[in-house]
């Protein structure tokens, strides 16, 4: 995960953060090998920092550790994906259920300024900076869902789980442009949900969103690869 905004950058926080996005891009692909000299001569940096950046994009399992060769970029599977969505569905839907119960006034605001935000971007025929501000603000909002879930444990397994699944939504292309499929209105219900307090309306709904990108994905990013 970013580090966030005002915290001061070092040295490893900035090349693991170029490496992130060239993933997210697909500058770095699936599969593809990250070999120390190439990525110390693109990064502008020395293998120290590079090893370290690596480490925490492992961590995220966005790059995976080959024995005696270094890294490779996480590949996409349907198998991956689907015990990935198993996961989540499960967990992040309960870190949910929990925020609709205990969430303040406070986390109303943030959630309903993160919809706010996300449901003011058109993403049709859109440039490669306008899907960028999409990216952001859709991970802004559904991370702000989940915040006010008294247990920080939860929050972080869920937030950790979704980091995951980032790979896979940023390969398929921004949700919305799908036939027979109402995004914007989907996150409409599902804040709906929230702020009347609905806690199991709330879950469901999450529920259903999760699975249905998983669908989208599968037909979208894995058949891109």
């Amino acid at each position: 995960m970013p580090q966030q905004n005002g915290a001061k950058k070092t040295r490893t926080d900035q090349v693991y953060e170029r490496i992130r996005a060239d993933i997210f891009a697909a500058r770095l692909q699936p599969g593809a090998r990250l070999k120390f000299p190439a990525l110390c001569a693109a990064y502008d940096t020395s293998v120290g920092v590079a090893r370290e950046a690596l480490a925490r994009l492992a961590s995220e399992r966005l790059v995976r550790p080959q024995a005696h060769q270094g890294y490779t970029v996480a590949e996409l599977s349907e198998e991956e994906l689907t015990d990935l969505t198993m996961a989540r569905v499960e967990i992040e839907a309960t870190t949910f259920r929990q925020a609709v119960v205990h969430g303040d006034m406070a986390w109303e605001g943030d959630i309903v300024a993160a919809h706010h935000v996300l449901s003011r971007i058109d993403t049709r025929n859109a440039s490669e900076e306008t899907l960028e501000e999409w990216y952001t603000a859709h991970e802004v909002f559904h991370r702000a869902l989940l915040q006010g879930c008294p247990s920080r444990r939860m929050v972080g397994i869920a937030l950790g789980l979704r980091d995951e699944a980032e790979l896979y939504r940023r390969w398929a292309g921004p949700l919305g442009n799908e036939k027979d499929r109402d995004v914007a209105g989907e996150h409409r219900a599902i804040l709906d949900a929230a702020l009347a307090r609905d806690a199991v309306l709330a879950a469901r709904l999450l529920r259903d969103h999760i699975a249905h990108t998983t669908q989208v994905l599968i037909s979208g990013a894995l058949t891109r690869e």
